[in-house]
């Protein structure tokens, strides 16, 4: 009876082996580790660092913060990709009630690659929206935020590959003085967009760009034709700005800048686009100015004051929506772009 109560239990256990064999393997998502999450208290030790370093939330204030990686994040916005993992930031307060609008600012710090040019995004629930944001002394991604939901740093898919753009040899390049390049290019900032940016890797221009520009846009930079000084820098960590001026005895006369943002999304038309570039740019009259462009790849628009042309527009290439705003004055007015 032992006997055949084994041979039984025997047939019983290869019919199960032989059931599992057959059956269909879980879903990779089904087998993956559950996303890693920390949490600490801010109020005693400034910070939370994620539970693989990438994210640090730094701050005083009295709450209990949680980092949580996004396993299933939604997808990067066209044209982006994301250089860290996205987290789900999450607070509570001392009596472990959730908070999600902070009453003082907390810093987020995401560890991300130092070759290229990239952004904190933040979820809002149906879009990706970008978060101006900042390189530090240590080379890590800064962004000052108020409330809590995901984020994630991103960067253009196109800036691996940016082109080498050589201007003229008439444009002095190098060596140029950081602190210039820095007074230089933030007064240019600040002159198109109508308020103050701090600019970083400020330096004078080397003929390379973070991002490729469509052609019309590199020529404006490609042909600077005036004996002058360039400066390049990004402001904002993953926006463009370049500037141009007159060399000092020279005879020439004028300035150029030109800045470019990449954006999350192409506007729905020209009314959308002018009235986001008059947003973007308030130090450039887009409000005034002539629709000079419009079509599924690009709206632009132009006019001139004076002896200073301006342009500003929305144009997709390469994948990636950029918006842009330039102004030229004396001998580099007509390097403004009209199309």
């Amino acid at each position: 009876m032992k006997r055949l109560f084994a041979f039984a239990s025997l047939l019983i256990a290869l019919a199960l082996v032989a059931c599992q064999s057959s059956a269909p393997a879980p879903s990779t998502a089904a087998q993956g580790a559950p996303a890693a999450s920390s949490e600490g208290d801010l109020e005693t030790k400034g910070f939370v660092e994620s539970a693989d370093g990438r994210l640090r939330v730094i701050g005083k204030s009295q709450l209990f913060v949680s980092l949580k990686s996004m396993r299933d994040a939604p997808a990067a916005p066209a044209g982006w990709e994301f250089v860290a993992p996205a987290f789900d930031v999450t607070a509570q307060d001392r009596q472990r009630r959730p908070i999600q609008k902070l009453a003082a600012a907390l810093r987020l710090r995401f560890d991300v690659p130092t070759n290229r040019a990239a952004t904190v995004m933040v979820y809002n629930g149906a879009n990706w929206e970008i978060v101006p944001s900042e390189i530090d002394a240590d080379g890590e991604l800064i962004a000052d935020v108020e409330h809590l939901t995901p984020y994630v740093a991103a960067a253009p898919k196109s800036s691996q590959a940016a082109p080498k753009i050589t201007p003229r040899a008439t444009v002095v390049t190098a060596p140029a003085s950081s602190s210039d390049a820095q007074t230089a290019l933030e007064s240019a900032v600040a002159t198109v967009k109508g308020k103050k940016s701090k600019v970083t890797g400020a330096a004078g221009y080397t003929g390379s760009l973070a991002v490729p520009l469509p052609n019309y846009l590199q020529s404006v930079v490609d042909t600077i034709s005036v004996n002058g000084v360039a400066y390049y820098g990004l402001y904002n960590a993953v926006n463009e700005a370049i500037t141009a001026q007159a060399k000092s005895g020279s005879g020439s006369q004028g300035a150029l800048t030109l800045l470019v943002e990449p954006k999350t999304a192409m506007p729905a038309n020209a009314t959308d686009a002018r009235n986001a570039l008059a947003s973007v740019f308030a130090g450039i009259p887009v409000s005034t100015m002539t629709q000079a462009r419009a079509d599924s790849t690009a709206y632009v628009f132009y006019a001139t004051s004076g002896n200073t042309a301006y342009g500003a527009g929305y144009v997709s290439y390469n994948g990636l929506v950029l918006a842009y705003g330039t102004m030229g004055s004396g001998a580099w007015q007509s390097l403004v772009p009209k199309q």
